[in-house]
C-alpha cells in the first residue's frame, strides 16, 4: 500500500497491528467498535492534511471507530474441520490430533 510513497514502507512490516488490536478491544470495553484499514496509506499526504499529521510521521494504518446499533455478545464458531482442508483447498478436512 505504500510502496510508492517517498519514505520507508511500513504497512507490510505489519509491526502496527497489536497496537490496533489493543485499541480495538479496548474500544470494545468502551462500547465501540471499528475495523482496520490500510486502503487510504497511498493518499498519506491528504491524510496528515486532513488529520493533522506532521510530515516527519508515516500513516500505517486508519481506525476509524464509531457506537455500534448492536453489540455481539454471543459468538457462535464452527469446528476447525468444517472450514479447514490439508494440503489442498479441495483436500480433506484438517483433523486436531488428540
Amino acid at each position: 500500500m505504500d510502496q510508492h510513497l517517498d519514505r520507508i514502507g511500513v504497512v507490510s512490516g505489519a509491526s502496527v497491528y497489536p497496537l490496533v488490536w489493543n485499541i480495538l478491544l479496548a474500544a470494545r470495553n468502551e462500547g465501540y467498535s471499528g475495523t482496520p484499514t490500510t486502503m487510504a496509506v497511498p493518499e498519506e499526504e491528504q491524510i496528515r492534511d486532513l488529520l493533522g499529521i506532521p510530515d516527519t510521521h508515516a500513516v500505517a494504518a486508519l481506525l476509524p471507530l464509531g457506537k455500534p446499533t448492536r453489540q455481539l455478545s454471543k459468538l457462535r464458531r464452527r469446528s476447525v474441520e468444517k472450514f479447514t482442508t490439508r494440503d489442498r483447498f479441495d483436500g480433506p478436512p484438517f483433523q486436531r490430533q488428540a
